[in-house]
């Protein structure tokens, strides 16, 4: 059987996949698009946004390019925080996954570093022993958008189950956090919270989400 593949020097793969590219490219300078900023890049971006389920629905559909669009990425569309939520579909042109809004931020606590202390002229200090002088840096607070929830799906029975008293489970984009641990305790809705357990099943190759699960620390128990 002859092979038409090339036939007028056309490589059909090739023109699908310009066409393509061209129908994406005008979808997202299109009217229906939006500007996105993919985890506090500079940089905006464009995407669709469909919904999901329903127009009260906080969970919508994204669509944009490939690079753009990845489990954990939180875009911030209209000032406003989402989290992608599903391993994205990939069609070689464009990329579509299901986001969450966010509606908290993780209080996050950057790792300390020892550093060794210079004077103006480089050179290191030191005690009266002569021994190098080093200083503890870091372990300042940032804010990470996430999605706290109080429920949650049951997926058999199409429905929410509560959670017991004074527990929340946390989702947010997978990073090292140093008070994202066990028995790590942090402050949220005025309340105290001790985390439980931290689930990062959902990540691969260091990016992804991680689920933190934490229990309200009644108040004559604080630590």
């Amino acid at each position: 059987m002859k092979d038409y593949s090339n036939y007028h020097n056309i490589n059909s793969n090739d023109k699908i996949h310009r066409d393509g590219m061209t129908l994406l490219e005008h979808s997202l300078n299109g009217f229906e698009s939006y500007e996105a900023f993919v985890d506090s890049y500079p940089t905006p971006i464009r995407v669709l946004i469909y919904q999901k389920y329903d127009s009260d629905s906080e969970t919508k559909r994204v669509i944009g390019h490939i690079a753009d669009i990845e489990r954990g990425n939180i875009l911030n569309i209209n000032k406003q925080d989402w989290l992608v939520v599903t391993i994205p579909e990939d069609n070689k042109i464009y990329r579509k996954a299901d986001m969450k809004i966010c509606n908290s931020f993780f209080p996050a606590i950057t790792d300390k570093t020892k550093v060794l202390m210079r004077d103006d002229q480089g050179n290191v200090i030191r005690d009266k022993f002569g021994d190098p002088v080093y200083q503890w840096v870091g372990g300042e607070e940032f804010l990470v958008p996430c999605i706290v929830e109080s429920s949650i799906k049951d997926r058999e029975k199409n429905s929410q189950l509560n959670l017991p008293d004074g527990r929340i489970v946390i989702t947010m984009k997978y990073q090292p956090i140093s008070n994202v641990k066990d028995n790590a305790e942090f402050m949220m809705y005025d309340n105290t919270y001790k985390i439980a357990n931290v689930d990062k099943t959902k990540v691969i190759n260091e990016v992804g989400l991680m689920t933190v699960t934490a229990d309200i620390v009644p108040s004559e128990v604080i630590s």
